[in-house]
Protein backbone atom coordinates (compact mmCIF):
# COMPACT_ATOMS: atom_id res chain seq x y z
CA UNK A 1 0.00 0.00 0.00
CA UNK A 2 1.55 2.87 -1.19
CA UNK A 3 1.44 6.20 1.06
CA UNK A 4 -0.88 8.02 -1.05
CA UNK A 5 -3.34 5.24 -0.81
CA UNK A 6 -3.20 5.36 2.92
CA UNK A 7 -3.35 8.91 3.21
CA UNK A 8 -6.41 8.82 1.28
CA UNK A 9 -8.00 6.02 3.92
CA UNK A 10 -7.40 8.35 6.40
CA UNK A 11 -8.57 11.27 5.41
CA UNK A 12 -11.51 9.68 4.49
CA UNK A 13 -11.70 7.67 7.90
CA UNK A 14 -11.49 11.17 9.28
CA UNK A 15 -13.60 12.86 7.16
CA UNK A 16 -16.98 10.44 8.09
CA UNK A 17 -15.67 10.44 11.72
CA UNK A 18 -16.30 14.27 11.94
CA UNK A 19 -19.22 14.06 9.39
CA UNK A 20 -20.82 11.22 12.20
CA UNK A 21 -19.70 13.91 15.28
CA UNK A 22 -21.72 16.65 13.27
CA UNK A 23 -25.06 13.85 12.83
CA UNK A 24 -24.68 13.48 15.93
CA UNK A 25 -24.80 17.03 17.34
CA UNK A 26 -27.99 17.35 15.61
CA UNK A 27 -29.56 14.28 17.04
CA UNK A 28 -29.03 15.37 20.32
CA UNK A 29 -30.80 18.89 19.23
CA UNK A 30 -33.43 17.09 17.92
CA UNK A 31 -33.51 15.13 21.34
CA UNK A 32 -33.15 18.06 23.42
CA UNK A 33 -35.94 19.98 21.73
CA UNK A 34 -38.44 17.09 21.31
CA UNK A 35 -38.01 16.49 25.15
CA UNK A 36 -38.70 20.06 25.31
CA UNK A 37 -41.76 20.27 22.97
CA UNK A 38 -43.33 17.80 24.98
CA UNK A 39 -43.23 18.96 28.11
CA UNK A 40 -46.72 21.01 28.76
CA UNK A 41 -45.88 25.38 29.06
CA UNK A 42 -46.20 25.51 33.05
CA UNK A 43 -43.51 22.83 33.52
CA UNK A 44 -41.59 24.14 30.86
CA UNK A 45 -41.50 27.60 32.04
CA UNK A 46 -41.23 26.00 36.26
CA UNK A 47 -43.87 27.26 37.00
CA UNK A 48 -46.95 26.02 39.53
CA UNK A 49 -50.49 27.63 38.76
CA UNK A 50 -53.09 27.13 41.26
CA UNK A 51 -55.85 29.98 40.09
CA UNK A 52 -55.36 31.72 42.87
CA UNK A 53 -53.72 35.60 42.04
CA UNK A 54 -51.82 35.75 45.57
CA UNK A 55 -50.55 32.33 45.07
CA UNK A 56 -49.67 32.26 41.36
CA UNK A 57 -46.03 33.44 40.18
CA UNK A 58 -46.02 37.54 39.55
CA UNK A 59 -45.41 39.23 35.93
CA UNK A 60 -42.17 39.46 36.95
CA UNK A 61 -41.03 35.74 37.76
CA UNK A 62 -42.94 34.90 34.32
CA UNK A 63 -40.93 36.95 32.44
CA UNK A 64 -37.56 35.83 33.73
CA UNK A 65 -38.60 32.22 33.18
CA UNK A 66 -40.00 33.01 29.92
CA UNK A 67 -37.05 34.69 29.03
CA UNK A 68 -34.76 31.42 30.58
CA UNK A 69 -37.00 29.12 27.69
CA UNK A 70 -36.65 31.77 24.71
CA UNK A 71 -32.63 31.19 25.53
CA UNK A 72 -32.83 27.47 25.58
CA UNK A 73 -34.35 27.75 22.68
CA UNK A 74 -31.46 30.39 21.11
CA UNK A 75 -28.98 27.63 22.42
CA UNK A 76 -30.47 24.94 20.77
CA UNK A 77 -30.59 26.98 17.47
CA UNK A 78 -26.71 27.52 17.28
CA UNK A 79 -25.92 23.99 18.43
CA UNK A 80 -27.93 23.33 15.06
CA UNK A 81 -25.85 25.58 13.14
CA UNK A 82 -22.98 24.03 14.90
CA UNK A 83 -23.89 20.36 13.90
CA UNK A 84 -24.75 21.42 10.40
CA UNK A 85 -21.15 23.31 9.82
CA UNK A 86 -19.31 20.31 11.43
CA UNK A 87 -21.33 17.98 9.31
CA UNK A 88 -20.22 20.04 6.32
CA UNK A 89 -17.14 19.94 7.30
CA UNK A 90 -16.44 16.79 7.46
CA UNK A 91 -18.29 15.63 3.72
CA UNK A 92 -15.59 18.30 2.58
CA UNK A 93 -12.43 16.57 4.32
CA UNK A 94 -13.93 12.87 2.84
CA UNK A 95 -14.21 14.29 -0.44
CA UNK A 96 -10.87 16.19 -0.32
CA UNK A 97 -9.02 13.13 0.39
CA UNK A 98 -10.33 11.92 -3.00
CA UNK A 99 -7.71 11.93 -5.42
CA UNK A 100 -8.77 13.92 -8.65
CA UNK A 101 -11.96 15.15 -6.87
CA UNK A 102 -11.37 19.05 -6.21
CA UNK A 103 -14.07 20.85 -3.57
CA UNK A 104 -15.03 24.00 -4.14
CA UNK A 105 -16.45 25.42 -1.14
CA UNK A 106 -17.02 29.32 -2.58
CA UNK A 107 -19.43 28.07 -5.47
CA UNK A 108 -17.88 30.55 -8.13
CA UNK A 109 -17.33 28.54 -11.58
CA UNK A 110 -16.30 29.62 -14.99
CA UNK A 111 -18.24 30.02 -17.52
CA UNK A 112 -17.28 29.03 -21.48
CA UNK A 113 -19.74 30.29 -24.22
CA UNK A 114 -20.20 27.69 -26.67
CA UNK A 115 -18.32 27.34 -30.08
CA UNK A 116 -19.71 29.63 -32.60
Amino acid sequence: MSSETRSDVIGRIIGMLVFLLGVGLLSLVFYIAYGLFKTPSAEALGLKFTGDPKRDPAALTIGAQFGWLLFRVLYLFLMSIAGSLIAQKGVNLYFSAVQGFAVNVTGKTKTVAPPV
